[in-house]
């Protein structure tokens, strides 16, 4: 079992925290950002949503959920996902959980994501998950700095 069971990334954006609430979850917004797709409409919580990735290497066109746990606005924003782009049958693993909050930081806002329950995924996936979201999340915190800049 991998002794790592938490990724967690922070960074403050020049932008007001309504701004910021609205690049992570209006749905149009996130997937911008996000590079992904989606035929959805909105993010709510309970939901499934389907996305599909448009970010070009070896994920492009690869589908999946993220079930929608918490919306707080401006504060909290989390999802579970079986994360790691899995080409097996993971429907028996556990989701990790992602969750984005928001902090008022001087004249921006502190984004810090964190996923946690790697050490409940299938053994064999852990550390090339583990490995996979950490270059992920800094990617993924990165793109929402450049988007926030350039949409403010």
């Amino acid at each position: 079992m991998s002794a790592l069971n938490q990724i967690q990334r922070s960074t403050v954006v020049r932008a007001p925290r309504s701004r910021v609430w609205r690049a992570l979850t209006d749905i149009a917004e996130f997937c911008r950002w996000f590079t992904t797709e989606t035929q959805e409409t909105a993010f709510r919580a309970g939901a499934d949503i389907k996305l599909r990735t448009v970010f070009p290497g070896p994920y492009y066109g690869k589908e999946f959920v993220v079930h929608i746990e918490e919306m707080s606005p401006e504060q909290t924003f989390s999802w579970r996902w079986h994360p790691g782009a899995p080409d097996e049958d993971v429907s028996a693993e556990p989701m990790t959980l992602v969750t984005f909050t928001l902090e008022d930081a001087g004249d921006g806002t502190r984004v810090t994501v964190t996923e946690t329950g790697f050490d409940q995924l299938f053994e064999h996936r852990q550390s090339r998950v583990i490995e996979q979201n950490t270059g992920g999340w800094q990617h993924q915190m990165g793109a929402l700095e450049k988007y926030l800049g350039e949409a403010s």
